[in-house]
């Protein structure tokens, strides 16, 4: 039932993507035919979580988290078929590098599984700057962001899942408010935010595991400053739904999501597309993102 209710929130958000002229339509393509296939690859996963450090918090680094490799490998090669069999819509640069992974593998001696271990690497050590995957990158210059759009994408399955399953274990209650912004499960940034309810209640959307957690209402979730004189926000003309919070301490960014007078239904991970003019802006203003996307780009 909860896959086939995400189905159709990922399906309504894909229509408004496809609406927007603004949008790159070979990327809403790309991250929704994505998202859909991430959906079709929820059930049955098998995780180890044996050796968690349940009395440490966060619950665990980043590095300490296992994928279901089976799942990893099969979702890595369902999103590469995807991306060929529907090249005519897809990213041409996307298109190219997928032709060449194979190639650099095969040559370089490299794996999705190594790539995997050095975004947990740079997750753990809080560096959100600079090229994912340096090393990687160099070989695929045309599409640097490709290969850790893939690892990702085929890793957030599992990631989620056992993101859910420590919180559980832990007795995290998402609807109790943490005192700062990184995520109590894994103590990752967040990469977007959402207001719910009447009260607006702040929750936040980790950037490395998913988990959905409510953070102080006047915050920054970057650096935890509540300084007023500090911390501001905006909008802009056809944006409605989004707003941009900056912290002039940290002097980072984040975007939040406001659907409460909208007749949508929030997915982050699309949604983040969907406002990208706003970060557009953030970044003229001289702010810079705290996280990277859920797409790892």
């Amino acid at each position: 039932m909860e896959t086939l209710s995400q189905t159709r929130i990922i399906l309504s958000t894909m229509e408004r993507l496809d609406s927007r002229e603004h949008l790159p339509a070979d990327l809403s393509a790309l991250l929704g035919k994505t998202a859909l296939l991430q959906a079709e690859n929820t059930g049955g996963l098998q995780l180890d979580l044996s050796g968690i450090p349940l009395s440490q918090v966060p619950v665990c680094s980043p590095l300490n988290f296992s994928l279901d490799m089976k799942n990893f490998k099969v979702l890595t090669a369902r999103i590469m078929e995807a991306i060929l069999d529907e090249r005519d819509v897809m990213p041409a640069s996307m298109v190219d590098a997928v032709v060449q992974f194979q190639g650099v593998v095969e040559k370089k001696g490299l794996s999705f599984e190594q790539a995997w271990n050095e975004i947990q690497t740079r997750f753990a050590g809080g560096d959100f700057s600079g090229p994912v995957l340096k090393k990687w990158e160099e070989q695929i210059p045309d599409a640097p962001s490709a290969l850790p759009f893939l690892v990702m994408a085929a890793a957030a399955p599992s990631i989620q899942a056992a993101g859910r399953a420590m919180a559980e274990a832990k007795g995290i209650d998402p609807e109790q408010i943490h005192a700062g912004g990184a995520c109590p499960v894994c103590g990752s940034p967040p990469y977007m935010l959402e207001l719910r309810g009447k009260e607006g209640q702040r929750f936040a959307h980790c950037s490395f595991c998913r988990f959905i957690y409510r953070i102080r209402r006047l915050a920054c979730a970057c650096c935890n400053i509540d300084k007023a004189d500090q911390l501001s926000n905006f909008t802009a003309e056809g944006e409605s739904g989004f707003q941009v919070e900056t912290c002039a301490e940290c002097n980072t960014y984040i975007k939040t999501i406001d659907f409460r007078e909208l007749d949508r239904e929030a997915f982050a991970p699309l949604n983040d597309l969907e406002s990208l003019p706003l970060d557009m802006l953030a970044a003229n203003y001289g702010y810079k993102r705290m996280a990277f996307s859920a797409w790892c780009i």
